[in-house]
């Protein structure tokens, strides 16, 4: 199983990283407020479940402090490099143990926890991709399999407009 959720989370970095690409290089996304809130929101999840799973759940404050798309993007870059620094020391046996989370009546497992956090940032991400076309953004597939047709390529977290690309 932890082959597959290294490999996931890879993917989830570099999804993350072109979903925030495609809004920095355009003003009218950049400055929608529903994408904003959608992105943050991706961020918040993503972040609660893979502190949580380390054993150091953020507070409830954290959770709802509102920030910019700038802190969102460097918080979504933190959290991957944290995610990517731990995921290859995690132990098959530790997907096991319990997650608490304090809203659900059943307390996940890790497994199901990390499994979580990128599931639903997917479904998210496609519903951005869908808001982004109808502000006449140009917009590419990030489903998985395109990560890998690409050779899973590394998340590219610069500026669209700042590369030219």
């Amino acid at each position: 199983m932890l082959p597959l959720l290294r490999d996931v989370y890879a993917y989830q970095a570099w999804a993350d990283a072109e979903i925030v690409r495609l809004i920095d290089a355009n003003p009218s996304a950049k400055s929608d407020s529903d994408l904003q809130k959608l992105l943050h929101h991706i961020y918040v999840v993503y972040r609660f479940f893979v502190l949580s799973v380390q054993g150091e759940p953020p507070t409830k404050e954290e959770l709802a402090k509102e920030q910019s798309f700038d802190e969102v993007r460097e918080g979504l870059q933190k959290i991957h490099r944290l995610a990517d620094g731990f995921l290859p020391k995690i132990r098959e046996s530790r997907l096991r143990d319990k997650v608490e989370v304090p809203w659900f009546k059943e307390q996940p497992t890790c497994h199901e926890a990390l499994i979580q956090a990128v599931l639903h940032s997917q479904n998210h991400r496609g519903q951005m991709l869908t808001m982004l076309r109808k502000l006449g953004v140009e917009t590419k597939p990030l489903d998985y399999i395109m990560w890998v047709s690409e050779g899973r390529p590394a998340p590219r977290w610069e500026s669209a407009t700042a590369t030219g690309s």
